[in-house]
Order: C-alpha cells, then sequence, then structure tokens
C-alpha cells in the first residue's frame, strides 16, 4: 500500500474544496516515531523468501530502518500542495474512510481539471 499517494488525494481534495487539512489520528501519533520501509526492498525480499528452499516456513520482518514523525510528513504534503494551514486536534478520532464519503465528485473534478485519466476515489486511495 502507498500512504502517501493515498495521503496526497485527501490533500488534494481538501485542497480543492478549501476544507482544512487535518491529521486523522491522534496527537501520539503526530509526535512519534514511525517507520517507514522501501517498496522494492520489501518486493525483493518477498520474492527471496518465496524462492529460496531455505526460507520455507520461516516468518520474516523486513525494514530498511527508516523512521520519521507524521508532524513533519505533514508539513511536506501541505508545503507541496501550497497549503499554509494545516493542523493536528488533540484526542482526534478522525477516520480517513468518514473524511473521504462522498468526495466522489469533488475527485472528478480535479481529475478534469488536471487533466488526468479518469478514476473512481475508491481506486486511488485506500480509504
Amino acid at each position: 500500500m502507498n500512504l502517501i499517494g493515498t495521503l496526497s488525494v485527501y490533500v488534494a481534495i481538501c485542497k480543492h474544496e478549501r476544507v482544512p487539512l487535518r491529521f486523522p489520528g491522534p496527537k501520539a501519533a503526530w509526535e512519534c516515531h514511525s517507520s517507514a520501509s522501501d517498496s522494492d526492498l520489501i518486493a525483493e525480499q518477498h520474492i527471496w523468501a518465496v524462492v529460496d528452499p531455505y526460507a520455507r516456513n520461516q516468518a520474516f520482518n523486513c525494514s530498511n530502518g527508516d523512521v520519521f514523525k507524521w508532524k513533519h510528513m505533514w508539513q511536506v504534503l501541505a508545503e507541496q500542495f501550497r497549503i499554509e494551514e494545516y493542523e493536528c486536534e488533540e484526542c482526534s478520532n478522525l477516520q480517513l474512510s468518514e473524511l473521504m464519503k462522498d468526495n466522489g465528485p469533488a475527485w472528478d473534478e480535479i481529475g478534469k481539471e488536471n487533466q488526468l485519466l479518469p478514476t473512481k476515489l475508491e481506486e486511488v486511495g485506500e480509504w
């Protein structure tokens, strides 16, 4: 799953609809370190685990050790979309699925304005 792609669609819709860009998670997640891994590394590990007989019936965890904070990632997303204000509400229980509900028409407009291939909102993100 490409979480940044999903979040980019969310940010684009917030900008298009002129609604606040809100972090959909608790303050603790905003402040703590999270991990991310390179998709090529994960793909290579999956292939190895399938084809190498020594990997049979073994469990593996694959990570390249990259860490980030959501507050820094949110700043990068806001800058990329030229959004000056973004927030993390205390005790937020926002769900992307709820925030994105009924935004199909907004995504259609964004697609037309930017000459994108027609896609449904449900096809471009993990909601």
